[in-house]
């Protein structure tokens, strides 16, 4: 009966996200994202900086169109390389992820980024993450009509 427990016990501390590394609280931020509707607070709890700003600072419109990825389903996320300081790493990552529509796949993407996380009172946070490359494949056609 101890075996199970610990066992089950196991599993659950397994399967949470380590959001205590820079790789784990980039990885979360994205993956919880991705295929859903997050919240601002969701949102500010995980930034910093300029980008705390910006999200402060944006229309509850705008920000809900941020927010609603529900149509996007990720295929691979990784992490191609990362420098990091005491407090401040710089990490390159790769998201893939098919786009959603009328429960169709309708485009196959994969973007490549460079992200900023700062250590902050002990929790690895997002200040700033830029577009390296964007590449978008249709699987149907393109109606610019729409």
């Amino acid at each position: 009966m101890k075996a199970w427990l610990f066992l089950i016990l196991f599993l659950s501390v397994a399967c949470m996200r380590d959001t205590s590394t820079p790789e784990g609280a980039l990885k979360d931020f994205v993956e919880s994202r991705l295929g859903h509707v997050v919240t601002r607070e969701f949102v500010l709890d995980r930034v910093t900086g300029n980008m705390m700003q910006s999200f402060k600072n944006m229309s509850d419109e705008d920000f809900s169109k941020f927010a609603d990825m529900r149509t996007i389903k990720k295929e691979s996320f990784k992490v191609l390389s990362k420098s990091c300081q005491d407090k401040k790493c710089f990490m390159t990552y790769s998201v893939a992820y098919t786009t959603d529509k009328n429960e169709k796949k309708s485009f196959n993407s994969e973007v490549k980024k460079i992200a900023e996380l700062n250590l902050v009172e002990g929790k690895w946070l997002i200040a700033d993450v830029s577009n390296i490359k964007t590449y978008h494949e249709s699987l149907e056609a393109i109606n610019p009509l729409e």
